[in-house]
């Protein structure tokens, strides 16, 4: 999108919008399959944490965003908009290519993390008797 900014330095009100109909869309999918993820794997006693653990790293990466965003220079008076555009061009390819990076590194751990997971699915012997017996009321 911000290749493709006009004279004065703005973009297209159709990348704007798209760009929030994804990022709410991604929104939308990430929250619960981590909540999901968390339920399932995280052992019963320590659930309150870890959700509590996912809600901490959004809100971290909020303010993580905010820190990376506030390390762009603004326009000074009388200086055009366009001249931040390779500023942010910059940081967004940096973003965009450690996100890349980070996905490299997820794809080799994936047979580890499949292990994880099926040890995490495996119920100790009397966690499975405790499931069977009735509760006393």
């Amino acid at each position: 999108g911000i290749a493709l900014a006009d004279s004065a330095g703005k973009v297209d009100f159709v990348w704007l919008f798209t760009f929030y109909v994804f990022q709410s869309f991604a929104e939308l999918l990430i929250s619960p399959v981590g909540y999901a993820m968390v339920g399932r794997l995280a052992p019963q006693k320590y659930q309150g944490v870890m959700m509590g653990a996912w809600m901490l790293q959004t809100g971290l990466a909020s303010i993580f965003a905010t820190d990376l965003a506030s390390r762009i220079p603004e326009p000074t008076a009388g200086s055009a908009a366009l001249s931040t555009n390779p500023a942010y061009q910059t940081l967004c390819s940096w973003l965009g290519f450690g996100t890349i990076g980070v996905g490299v590194v997820l794809i080799f751990l994936i047979p580890f993390l499949g292990r994880l997971i099926k040890d995490a699915d495996k119920k100790p012997e009397a966690e499975e008797e405790l499931a069977a017996t009735p509760a006393a009321i």
